[in-house]
């Protein structure tokens, strides 16, 4: 009898330790699921869902932004899924992200394609109103508009001359860099077996020169006419040596060069050559200035093409690729 006692006292003892040891270990494990529980609601990703954020869009954010006063920023605000969209655009630049998302409370019903494109080439401010100067060390692809100004002292120091096979004036009168002049030279070439003869009316202008012409412009009609079809000094393309008014041996007529055959042709051909046209008709509110079918711009075979096959600006390219 005192055998069977002692034996099922050692089975209690055990049964109370195994329903003790189950306990504890159940025990434990809430406690690591507690704490599990309490450290996630303290991360952003829990922050940004109970905020308002989809999956989609929280994880968008974790992966764009490492900095915690910008993460901050999605939880102290009013949720707008615009302002995760905004990081899809194929032109964002995270620097510029407190801009956008004031333009995008400014201008509510803006595109944001056009919002990211107005921030980086500083369209949120008037022509003129700002000026930066030109990086020149970016040689071709140096950007001169009416943000970014060369001073009076820039002069290439590679200008060689036109022939006058190739253009009017006086001879000597017309310089273009060497670079842009060899590829002028392929692109004339090229043209030519098409039947096509073009003719440089107008290449590189001083400081001083273009000086004379905006002048003349807003003398004669006003400053408003004047900064849409003419730069001021220092803000014109022609004194870089990169620039070359093309229209052809027959006409020279401004009014009616565009849509004229061989202007399609340099407009559908000249990135092939390392020349953009660079007041596009549909991109005036962009450029700022009126559509001319005869400015070509060199930038190099690798740019013109991408901003040919992308419908794009020089502006917009050079904020996304080029600019610090």
């Amino acid at each position: 009898m005192a055998a069977r006692r002692r034996l099922k006292k050692q089975v209690y003892f055990v049964l109370v330790g195994f329903v003790t040891l189950i306990v504890l270990i159940v025990a434990i494990i809430l406690g690591i699921n507690t704490y599990k529980d309490y450290k996630y609601k303290q991360t952003y990703e829990y922050k940004l869902l109970e905020h308002g954020y989809n999956d989609e869009e929280t994880a968008k954010i974790l992966s764009m932004f490492s900095d915690n006063e910008e993460i901050d920023f999605f939880l102290e605000t009013e949720k707008n899924s615009n302002y995760v969209l905004l990081l899809d655009e194929e032109y964002y630049l995270s620097k510029n992200f407190d801009k956008y998302i004031n333009y995008i409370n400014e201008n509510p019903d803006m595109p944001l394609r056009d919002i990211v494109r107005n921030i980086n080439i500083h369209l949120d401010n008037d022509f003129y109103e700002v000026t930066y100067n030109t990086d020149t060390s970016l040689d071709t692809a140096m950007l001169v508009n009416k943000y970014y100004r060369l001073d009076n002292t820039y002069n290439p120091d590679d200008l060689v001359v036109i022939p006058q096979t190739y253009s009017w004036g006086d001879a000597g009168s017309q310089m273009v860099r060497e670079v842009a002049y060899s590829a002028f030279l392929d692109m004339w070439n090229a043209a030519a077996e098409e039947g096509y003869y073009l003719m440089v009316s107008s290449s590189y202008r001083s400081y001083e020169e273009q000086e004379i012409v905006y002048n003349n412009y807003k003398n004669s009609s006003g400053e408003r006419y004047a900064d849409s079809i003419a730069a001021r000094p220092g803000s014109s393309e022609h004194q870089t040596g990169l620039t070359l008014d093309i229209f052809s041996r027959d006409n020279s007529n401004r009014a009616t060069f565009a849509g004229s055959e061989v202007a399609n042709w340099l407009a559908e051909n000249s990135y092939k050559y390392g020349f953009i046209l660079r007041y596009p008709e549909d991109k005036v509110d962009i450029t700022g200035y009126s559509y001319e079918a005869w400015h070509f711009r060199y930038v190099g075979e690798d740019i013109a093409t991408y901003i040919y096959e992308h419908d794009i600006t020089f502006e917009e390219y050079y904020a996304y690729f080029l600019e610090d």
